[in-house]
């Protein structure tokens, strides 16, 4: 039996909720009762962003040279061995320290499932855009096994032919969150984006803290704007708000990494990936906010559609190919490969979800997916086989 599950977030909790430790043992626990004698072995996938390094306050602390994307040379998008760099690690390696500590009940649950069944149980866990700088602490393998027990860390894909499954995180295919020898603009504008407003906002209204914590959730992420436009009417804070998008967005473009990434991603190619960022952007600092409606269908036209991961997924090679990132689950079938039927699947997220209808009214609900693969003698099949379990809970 192969589980895998993806985008655990889990925080330092300074910018957003974590997910609550009963989780994770109503997790082992529903597995465990599910064991059958013919299940030889327990694989378990955390297929990225288990870990959010990003999602915290304390880069808004960090002096700007310090931050992964602060002072890189035009010409080379690496590291420099240096103090800065040094320093950089340091800062990484404190992130990663609250994080573990913040969730330390739920991770001795996972610590603890190395004894729980009565089969061996294997632990990998594989980068995602918000956990891929993990890398960049020296030590992080040795900090993991201590938090997670005995674990295996990979620095790309997991695929296991007996199972007929290939698992990646799925960023790789996102242009704004995959850089191939650098830092993705969705890490800059994760923290100097929606990090910074809640940030902003909290501290001129303290008492909004735990609320503005949810804003991690808004998907698409863009919707935090008509999100704050929606939740908070009241005429100071409102007020408050909108000077602190405008500001907010003129320091994000005056980051002379975005300047960069939006240079050097500019094409001939009208509305590219530089163009929707750029775009979407201005025109949310130039619309008033209580222009809803108007603000609404310019996100809407400019809106960063989801990569096309059906049509990755068919040029992978495996029977079954399993995908995060989105948030979103879903089950599509691929095709046909000789007489087997294949699929690609995402494992969606055990995270809280705040959606926006068309009208720009907010809902919110709590979610779990996981996705298990199953060898052919473990299901007398003829084939590896699998089953997607997806729950919502609306409270």
């Amino acid at each position: 039996m192969l589980i895998v599950i993806s985008d655990l977030h889990l925080s330092d909790g300074t910018s957003s909720h974590n997910i609550s430790h009963r989780a994770f043992s109503h997790f082992f626990d529903y597995i465990k009762r599910s064991l059958r004698k013919e299940y030889k072995e327990l694989i378990v996938v955390f297929a990225g962003d288990t870990f959010d390094l990003l999602r915290s306050d304390y880069w808004l602390n960090v002096d700007d040279a310090e931050k992964p994307w602060g002072d890189l040379p035009k010409d080379s998008r690496q590291y420099a061995v240096s103090s800065k760099q040094q320093n950089k690690e340091s800062h990484l390696k404190n992130i990663l320290n609250n994080i573990l500590e913040t969730n330390k009940t739920s991770l001795e649950i996972i610590k603890q499932a190395d004894t729980l069944f009565p089969i061996p149980i294997k632990k990998i866990i594989i980068p995602g855009n918000h956990d891929r700088m993990m890398e960049e602490i020296h030590d992080y393998g040795d900090i993991l096994k201590n938090a997670l027990g005995d674990v295996t860390i990979l620095k790309g894909p997991y695929s296991n032919e007996d199972y007929g499954v290939l698992i990646r995180h799925g960023h790789e295919y996102d242009e704004y969150n995959f850089e191939a020898d650098g830092i993705p603009i969705g890490d800059v504008k994760t923290v100097e984006l929606f990090v910074r407003l809640p940030f902003e906002i909290k501290a001129k209204f303290p008492e909004l803290e735990d609320e503005l914590k949810s804003a991690e959730d808004i998907r698409p992420q863009w919707r935090i704007f008509d999100y704050l436009q929606s939740t908070y009417v009241e005429m100071d804070i409102k007020s408050y708000i909108e000077n602190v998008v405008e500001k907010t967005i003129d320091n994000y473009f005056a980051i002379p990494y975005v300047k960069e990434w939006i240079e050097e991603h500019d094409t001939l190619s009208p509305l590219d990936a530089a163009d929707k960022l750029e775009y979407m952007l201005y025109l949310s600092k130039l619309l008033p906010m209580d222009w809803a409606e108007k603000l609404l269908k310019i996100f809407s036209y400019f809106e960063t559609k989801e990569p096309h991961y059906e049509e990755m997924a068919e040029k992978e090679k495996a029977l079954y190919v399993a995908y995060g990132h989105t948030h979103n689950e879903n089950v599509s079938f691929l095709g046909v490969d000789k007489r087997f039927h294949r699929y690609y699947i995402n494992t969606g997220t055990w995270r809280e979800r705040i959606l926006a209808s068309n009208t720009g009214v907010f809902s919110r609900y709590k979610t779990m997916t996981y996705a298990i693969f199953y060898k052919p003698e473990e299901r007398m099949t003829d084939f590896p086989s699998f089953e997607l379990w997806n729950g919502a809970l609306r409270e």
